[in-house]
């Protein structure tokens, strides 16, 4: 979307593959299942290690979990980490011998037996990764679901909320800082909006905004001022100044072309419920969901099944294959045309989950809006294009309730948390840019917006 930091981004990646698994996956006890992240967070590293090298699979986890961020001084590495958890996963079977009772008088007997005990699934270790991230993110509300518990989250909260500030000092001593009024050329700009992403994902929102306004004061209208302008848009919903927003985003070509995308026009839209404008509000969310929906049109490998009416407005189902979010492989997606002046974006999509219990495959029907994400329902067998949409209009009549629903947390939030979800096809959509990337040609014939 904006860039806001490599470790900010990749947390969120985890977090979200995480969603999909806390939102079916009954935990009997959370805060004793979630024993290996808390080693991690809390453990002596030097304990850890020695743990880990006798064999301890918990150990061997929450190790890994510090190699793969780089946290509590242990060095990044991923390929370590991937080790550690092969280790964590092993299954261990040993003899125990088992006295069987004779029968009629007969002397009983000893029989040996194989008793199997089980190391860190991959299934858990995603569960795990997903809930340390919403510690180190400081989402509570997503993380009382993902850790299993609101008690779990807080279970975790003492140790995970001093590894974040550990790792926040290190983002802000680590950083290059770049002083905006040394810089005085628009072409000259590429260190300044690095360094007002980083302060953005680091959370130094007065310096991001610092930053993004010299660079939009550097370049002007054009297009080397636009990412910079999305943040500084997003600065100004963060104050609840709606109206700096728009003024703001008054340049920018709505939707943008890659990498921004979507989220362009979603904060304008949320500028405009901001001020409770609602024609303007339509207006811009209509155009929104038209380009998108011409976007998935105009996909080579993605195919329109049906448009079809639906309380409050019309959905068009289409099956678009490939990754939505890690660990989820999307295969179907509906978006909804609201007719509703106020209705939000929302984007529904089926999903698969290889490998999601006891190895076996599992399909999720997801309700996206920016707002939220809810989980309408689960298949152990891929359901058909019918079914599909049966679920589709049963939503939106209001028949068919959400599983679970994880809702936007408190403090300052994106103007949309799900924006290629809602609106797909567009130039922030991964999908896109990878083929983008496979196809130069094709790419260099797009239109693009250069970062600063």
């Amino acid at each position: 979307m904006l860039g806001f930091g490599k470790t900010a981004g990749a947390l969120a990646a985890v977090l979200l593959a995480g969603a999909s698994l806390a939102a079916c996956t009954t935990a009997v006890d959370p805060i004793a299942r979630n024993a290996p992240l808390k080693l991690a967070f809390a453990e002596p590293v030097e304990s850890l290690r020695q743990r880990s090298d006798s064999g301890d699979r918990e150990a061997q986890y929450a190790l890994s979990f510090l190699m793969q961020g780089g946290l509590r001084g242990v060095e990044r590495d991923a390929l370590g980490a991937e080790a550690l958890r092969a280790r964590a996963g092993e299954t261990r079977t040993q003899m125990t011998p088992i006295y069987v009772p004779g029968a009629k008088g007969s002397p009983g007997t000893t029989t040996m037996v194989p008793i199997s005990s089980y190391g860190v699934s991959d299934a858990e270790a995603r569960r795990m990764d997903a809930c340390g991230a919403m510690l180190l993110l400081g989402e509570p509300a997503l993380g009382g679901a993902v850790c299993g518990s609101p008690a779990a989250y807080i279970d975790l909260l003492p140790a995970g909320a001093a590894v974040r500030e550990e790792m926040m000092r290190g983002f802000l001593a680590a950083g290059v800082r770049v002083d905006p009024a040394t810089v005085s050329d628009c072409g000259a700009t590429e260190a300044l909006w690095a360094d007002a992403a980083f302060r953005m994902g680091a959370g130094d929102r007065d310096g991001a905004a610092a930053a993004s306004e010299r660079v939009i004061a550097l370049c002007g209208d054009g297009q080397r001022s636009w990412h910079a302008r999305v943040m500084r848009a997003q600065l100004h919903l963060d104050a609840a100044e709606p109206d700096q927003a728009l003024a703001v985003m008054a340049p920018v070509e709505r939707p943008a072309p890659a990498p921004i995308g979507a989220f362009a026009s979603e904060v304008v839209i949320a500028a405009h419920a901001m001020r409770e404008d609602w024609y303007a509000y339509r207006r811009e969310r209509d155009l929104l969901v038209g380009a998108s929906l011409d976007a998935l049109r105009a996909e080579p490998e993605t195919r329109l099944i049906e448009t079809f009416p639906v309380q409050g407005g019309t959905a068009t189902l289409f099956e678009r294959q490939g990754q939505l979010l890690p660990g989820l492989e999307a295969e179907m997606v509906a978006l909804v045309a609201p007719d509703d002046d106020r209705a939000a974006l929302r984007g529904i999509w089926l999903t698969r989950r290889d490998g999601f219990v006891n190895g076996k495959t599992a399909w999720f029907l997801d309700e996206y809006r920016c707002d939220g994400r809810s989980t309408l329902t689960y298949f152990t067998d891929r359901p058909s294009e019918a079914m599909v949409r049966d679920h589709v209009a049963r939503r939106l009549s209001g028949a068919l309730e959400a599983l679970s629903t994880v809702v936007q947390g408190p403090g300052p939030a994106t103007a949309c948390r799900w924006p290629v979800q809602v609106a797909p096809g567009l130039g922030d959509d991964p999908a896109v840019l990878a083929r983008q990337t496979a196809q130069p040609d094709a790419a260099s014939s797009a239109a693009s917006t250069p970062a600063p």
